[in-house]
């Protein structure tokens, strides 16, 4: 007989599904969206293989440490302007949770999966997770046995929740500020969702991405004479330094304490909301009696 043990991801590959999958199912089978047949393949599975489950995890993921994760994808091409931004969002989040009596594990990590095992060893009770790729996240998937929440990122998987910035609703906001034609610029994601909705409305040609290989102010002289949209506040006030500051409109995450000229228009995306959806989102899938009934996307729009 093999000393070799068992895994979530043997499991994943004999049932054809994520291994994210079954970690829910194994250790949340009452709480996720996932129908009766995946269910019933993935036990199937796990008999014929003889799966011997980890009673540690399980165990961590049936008691309440009130602990909370906020984990932030920190990669090299990272601009202080993109970092400000989800620093802000993370001190909304933490707000929210110290009123719930939660204490919040920071995770600002460039090297995910070593960094990932600080947060299990805290037993935390969820995971927040802000701005990660789908194939990076594969790969730290199974490692938790808690809720794990996308903010401003996107995961198919539909066992996973996602609270995301509507940009439909910022682009027709804009278009009512600024005209039909207008250029947008905005940071570079890793989730490239974010780029791929803004790129159905505008041409790829008139959308800036603030990576350190760009040249912002090349992109502003050849659009001189549009109007432009741009997403973050310090963006915006990098924008002002080139153009006059009449012809853009800048995506802002509070209507307080506004460091931008003060005749520069402005859109809403309130990240104090974002905070509270999220942790909306968490409250109910802590409750196993609401679990089913939580949205999935969560669409965070424009204050009106």
């Amino acid at each position: 007989m093999s000393s070799n043990r068992i895994t979530m991801k043997d499991i994943a590959k004999e049932a054809g599904v994520s291994t994210a999958t079954v970690s829910y199912v194994l250790n949340y089978s009452e709480k996720e969206k996932i129908s009766h047949e995946t269910r019933m393949r993935i036990f199937e599975a796990a008999n014929k293989l003889k799966y011997v489950p980890n009673m540690n995890a399980k165990s961590l993921a049936s008691q309440r440490s009130y602990l909370v994760g906020i984990i932030i994808n920190m990669e090299e091409r990272n601009k202080k302007s993109k970092i400000f931004q989800y620093y802000d969002l993370s001190r909304e989040i933490q707000k929210c949770l110290y009123l719930r009596g939660y204490d919040v594990v920071l995770l600002p990590t460039k090297e995910m999966e070593k960094d990932i095992k600080i947060g299990q060893k805290r037993s935390l009770d969820a995971v927040f997770i802000m701005d990660m790729d789908e194939e990076r996240f594969k790969r730290i998937a199974t490692q938790f046995y808690v809720p794990a929440i996308f903010i401003e990122g996107y995961v198919e998987d539909p066992i996973f929740c996602k609270i995301v910035t509507d940009y439909s609703s910022v682009l027709k906001r804009a278009e009512e500020q600024l005209g039909k034609d207008f250029y947008v610029v905005m940071e570079d994601h890793s989730n490239k969702n974010v780029y791929e909705s803004i790129a159905r409305a505008v041409p790829d040609e008139d959308i800036f991405v603030n990576g350190y290989d760009a040249n912002l102010i090349e992109f502003l002289q050849k659009h001189k004479n549009q109007n432009g949209l741009v997403i973050g506040e310090i963006l915006g006030m990098q924008v002002e330094n080139y153009v006059d500051n009449r012809n853009i409109s800048v995506v802002v995450n509070s209507e307080r304490d506004i460091m931008l000229l003060p005749d520069t228009k402005t859109i809403v995306v309130s990240n104090k909301r974002k905070a509270e959806k999220a942790v909306e989102v968490m409250d109910r899938l802590l409750r196993l009696d609401n679990a089913n009934e939580v949205e999935r996307v969560t669409y965070v729009p424009p204050l009106s």
